[in-house]
């Protein structure tokens, strides 16, 4: 089979067997502890641990995933890949160990017909049921069942699910393998690959590392899909599977256009360079279309590792340039039809890419120079390695990989300490995981835990309503009241505010009861899933069990509801005058003022500002009706909606369609028409980042006062110009030609001043040493005027040194010149004009013929020149 058919044949078998097909999740994860999407099972973490109740007993998927936990082993073996496709299926609370055994056997030896006599099963040694039904039910021979200790999966990240699991092994054949009579899937020899791993949902394993049972069982299976399509295509290795292979081919195409001299079998190091380059694009891609972007810290930092050990190895293969973003086609043309998403991200995929690929050719002039300074620091004291630790710093620091540097220092008669890289290495990562764990630590959220999905928001339709109080929690632990002057959090079982989400801040408002009045200062959601209302008690004690009244500051939520709107609107447009590569990429949303990164290259230019701000303001005159509807996720992608990267979509959305112009996946609050926000105006635009833009604007209210404000301020220019408002810019124009003009009188009189006083301050020349020397206080002369005096003076010196010293505009400035042969001599204008600096209470340098400082007490400016005979005497080297 060919991997299309392989793939689907799987979810068909899985979809007549009543299993729910849901699309792949993201390869961003919802949740924080981890960084990528890495197992099939982890966007249903929910629904097993009984936080979420499942959506369906029974789903079968192909999910993307990303690991880069064994990033040095790609291409080093025949199966490790960093992006790959995970095959399963998963039974929540109905199906358990038989029922999973028995539809994986019949999947790969009836409808993939595999040589049952070829599968091998491994089992946990503690698990006395799975060997029972391999062996009774399904006729395994009893020697080609082996018990491994290492059958045993999870949990994703520090804690969660996990249980025992049984595997199927291919068994390549004796010739492939160590020789041993004995030898079996446990055997580290090559001869058997791991196909299927069937996993036991058995229990919840805590932070602390205690095994808690689940409330209900479940089934959790994953089938390497290139490990698959090895097996059924009968190839040695991923990178010779219809998946990879086109991609390899076209990494080395690109490797012999720029290295004509490859050969065409390539050697160990060639092959291995070609494989990591496929991987790791194929990754690129992938992770780019799903929202991730590179950065230097957390997953952003991952992607922009694996594209520079990517680039590093097209050196390798004699690419000297940027070329990975040429390999993104490939990668398309393979897996778009069946991941639309890298279809639609491709122009962008390959602009990042490429943008990321020269920033890293600078990095690595950059890191040449301090390279090169580290070896010789070693050499100079008899090293014979380049310490680790420097080429970590070096690595750290500018990004350059460790092999560079090992390649570098053998070239200058050094090895590279590897051992102390590791060492640095790995301490990073040790502070690294210790912040992770805090910061993720799954019990500082446990309080809030039982009250997932507990809340029922009424918002999009009212603003007021009535409920009951189920929830209190205070430092994140839950508490039976809140009196009155204290603060925590409420949750009810229904709630008009909304909770902080997709950008826009969360409600503020009242909650009330029969003697209770309590203050919310705002509403947001502690963990995925509970809606809590953080408030300040006023009046009464909250109790679990009260009837309350529930208010939304009415005001405030509308001027929310019209910058949402608006980013709708700004979305639509940017990607109108910029491209469609021009996507959200997180916002902002609050009363009448809104954020909104995006990605693109480049700073706006005044005109594409004009035409951004514009086109917002067009669509809001054309007044267009907001309409919003639940659909099927696949309905609302399929209708054109665009669903923003990071965000968590169940199977049924909230489409956003304003008019025949925006469509968005939203969970947010909006008005009814476009022409609602009232006005829109850009207020600042620029970088945040590499490729990422940001545009803050107002709405409404806000956009009312600025405007007005910036028209008080130009009648009031108008005003001190003595003009009407729309001459001022005429009137500044001919203001500044004027000053020009004077300044160019002023530097003139200057000049002329600076010649007469040459022929006088010639006369005052003194010897120090044998040197010729003058300084002089001046007065009402800028900086190039000074200039202009000192190479004067040196020139009618012929030999000598000169300081010069004034005060404009309350401050110190020096300038100092030192004439040609005595710079020969060790006399140096930058080191003396900077020791003369410092005692005006300031610092500069320079040139050894030319040089000048400023300092910031006036009052020692006579000491400091007092004081250049003396450093003059001093200085000669």
């Amino acid at each position: 089979m060919v991997s299309r058919e392989l793939r689907q044949s799987f979810l068909n078998f899985f979809a007549e067997r009543d299993h729910k097909v849901l699309p792949s999740a993201s390869l961003k994860p919802t949740d924080e502890t981890t960084l990528f999407t890495s197992a099939g099972m982890h966007p249903f973490v929910p629904w097993f641990r009984g936080i979420v109740p499942p959506a369906y007993p029974r789903v079968a998927t192909c999910q993307k995933c990303f690991r880069a936990d064994d990033i040095d082993e790609v291409g080093r073996t025949p199966f490790h890949a960093t992006f790959f496709e995970m095959l399963g299926n998963f039974s929540f609370g109905d199906y358990f160990k038989r029922g999973a055994i028995e539809y994986a056997w019949e999947y790969v030896s009836k409808v993939l017909q595999i040589p049952k006599e070829r599968l091998w099963i491994t089992v946990h040694p503690e698990d006395q049921e799975a060997p029972e039904i391999w062996r009774k039910d399904i006729g395994i021979p009893a020697d080609r069942i082996v018990p491994d200790p290492t059958n045993w999966w999870g949990p994703v990240g520090n804690s969660g699910p996990c249980g025992p699991d049984t595997e199927i092994h291919w068994d390549k054949g004796p010739e492939f393998g160590c020789g041993r009579p004995d030898c079996n899937p446990t055997c580290t020899c090559s001869r058997f690959t791991e196909v299927w791993n069937l996993v036991f949902q058995t229990y919840n394993k805590t932070e602390s590392g205690l095994l808690e049972p689940l409330p209900k069982p479940g089934i959790d299976t994953g089938m390497g899909f290139e490990r698959l399509n090895v097996v059924m295509q009968g190839v040695g290795s991923i990178f010779e599977t219809d998946l990879l292979a086109p991609i390899r081919a076209a990494a080395v195409a690109r490797a012999r256009t720029a290295n004509p001299s490859l050969p065409d079998s390539l050697d160990a190091e060639g092959e291995l360079a070609a494989r990591v380059i496929t991987d790791h694009t194929r990754a690129l891609t992938f992770l780019l279309a799903d929202g991730f972007t590179p950065s230097n810290e957390g997953a952003g930092y991952v992607l922009r590792r694996i594209l520079r050990i990517a680039y590093r190895f097209g050196r390798q293969l004699g690419i000297g340039q940027p070329f990975l973003s040429g390999l993104v086609p490939a990668v398309v043309e393979v897996m778009g039809p069946d991941y639309p998403e890298v279809v639609q991200a491709q122009d962008r995929t390959m602009a990042w890419i490429e943008q990321e690929e020269k920033q890293f050719e600078e990095t690595l002039e950059r890191s040449y120079g301090p390279l090169l300074e580290a070896i010789q620091r070693a050499k100079s004291s008899g090293l014979r390695v380049l310490p680790g630790e420097a080429a970590f710093r070096l690595y750290d620091t500018y990004g350059l990989p460790k092999e560079l540097a090992s390649d570098l220092a053998k070239e200058h008669g050094l090895t590279l300490d590897e051992e102390g890289f590791t060492r640095a290495l790995e301490e990073q990562r040790t502070r690294a995981r210790a912040h992770a764990e805090k910061e993720f630590s799954f019990e500082q959220r446990s309080g809030y835990q039982s009250y997932v999905a507990k809340t029922e928001f009424t918002g999009h339709h009212e603003l007021a309503g009535s409920g009951t109080i189920i929830g209190l929690v205070q430092g994140g632990v839950p508490v039976a009241r809140l009196a009155a002057g204290e603060e925590g959090e409420v949750f009810t079982d229904q709630s008009p505010f909304y909770a902080e989400a997709g950008g826009q801040v969360g409600d503020t408002g009242w909650i009330e009861g029969a003697g209770l009045r309590l203050e919310v200062l705002d509403t947001h959601r502690p963990v995925e899933g509970a809606h809590a209302h953080l408030v300040r008690v006023v009046q009464g004690t909250a109790q679990v069990g009260q009837e309350v009244s529930l208010r939304v500051n009415r005001e405030r939520r509308i001027a929310i509801a019209r910058a949402h709107t608006a980013t709708h609107m700004l979305h639509y447009v940017l990607r109108r005058v910029l491209g469609e590569h021009a996507l959200q990429s997180g916002s902002l949303v609050e009363p009448d003022r809104l954020r909104f990164d995006f990605a693109h290259f480049s700073a706006l230019t005044p005109e594409e500002r004009e035409r951004i701000e514009q086109g917002v303001v067009e669509v809001s005159l054309e007044n267009l009706e907001l309409r919003t509807e639940e659909k099927n996720l696949e309905e609302a992608r399929a209708a054109g909606a665009v669903a923003l990267f990071g965000e968590k979509y169940g199977e049924r959305v909230r489409m956003v369609q304003i008019g025949g112009v925006s469509k968005e996946l939203c969970g947010g609050t909006h008005l009814g028409s476009s022409g609602a926000i009232g006005d829109f105006v850009i207020v600042s635009e620029g970088s945040i980042g590499a490729g990422l833009r940001r545009i803050e604007a107002l709405t409404g209210a806000e956009a009312h006062a600025y405007l007005s404000r910036q028209r008080e301020l130009l009648n009031q220019t108008a005003a001190l110009l003595a003009c009407q408002p729309q001459d001022v810019p005429a009137r500044v124009e001919g203001l500044q030609a004027e000053v020009r003009a004077a300044q160019k009188e002023t530097s003139r009189l200057q000049q002329k001043t600076a010649g007469a006083l040459a022929g006088d301050l010639v006369q005052r020349v003194e010897e120090v040493s044998g040197v010729k020397v003058i300084t002089a206080r001046v007065e009402n002369l800028a900086g190039d005027a000074m200039r202009t005096l000192a190479d004067d003076l040196v020139a009618r010196l012929g030999s000598g040194i000169v300081v010069l010293g004034a005060t404009i505009d309350g401050r110190v400035q020096f300038v100092s010149g030192v004439s040609k042969d005595l710079v020969a001599s060790g006399y140096h204008a930058g080191n003396l004009v900077r020791e003369v600096a410092k005692i005006a209470g300031g610092g500069g340098g320079g040139r050894p013929d030319f040089a000048q400082a400023g300092g910031k007490l006036p009052e020692r400016l006579d000491e400091a020149l007092a004081k250049v005979k003396e450093l003059v005497a001093a200085q000669k080297t």
